[in-house]
């Protein structure tokens, strides 16, 4: 994303953040409310329902929305990158499992926030790879007795990133060099 200092202002300054917002998110690596759930005619970023885990994630302290100001007054809710990819990761592992969003958040912090951490920080790599080996993996997943742990969970969270990766194709838009 932007650096610090030219992020934050481009957040307080309505005339920059909606110059920003012209720009795809994928290019800009954050996303609007209506870009993150499919409202007002685009397609949602997150496969699954985004919207009932937003709020728990939030009050765990696992994703943190940034503010921007509208043009005409108010505040609109943006959201990092890595936080969306967070989101499709709980989808993911609530959509395998069952589990309540609480109860998955509490499994993937039982295997340390490395986890996570490490695979969010190779997002990247995964634009234009082919992705054939996640879909293997999630059936594989899919059909285990209990939740994945060590590995599997490794797994789990490397594929979920790269399906976002895949879906939402990364490898066909090119950032333009101020965003980079």
């Amino acid at each position: 994303m932007l650096s610090s200092s030219r992020a934050e202002f481009a957040l307080r300054d309505p005339s920059a953040l909606s110059a920003l917002l012209s720009y795809d998110w994928r290019a800009r690596h954050f996303l609007t409310d209506a870009e993150l759930l499919g409202e007002a005619g685009h397609k949602p970023a997150v496969q699954g329902d985004a919207a009932s885990l937003i709020r728990p994630m939030q009050r765990q302290g696992f994703i943190k929305p940034l503010h921007g100001v509208r043009p005409h007054g108010g505040r609109m809710r943006l959201w990092h990158l890595r936080d969306v990819l967070k989101i499709q990761i709980v989808s993911d592992l609530r959509s395998i499992s069952d589990l309540s969003v609480n109860a998955c958040l509490r499994h993937l912090a039982s295997e340390g926030p490395d986890l996570v951490e490490t695979a969010l920080d190779g997002w990247q790599d995964h634009a234009g790879a082919p992705g054939e080996g996640c879909a293997a993996a999630q059936m594989r997943l899919e059909g285990l007795p209990k939740l994945p742990k060590d590995d599997a969970l490794a797994e789990l969270v490397t594929c979920s990133i790269a399906r976002f990766v895949h879906r939402n194709r990364f490898d066909t838009v090119e950032r333009p060099a101020f965003l980079a």
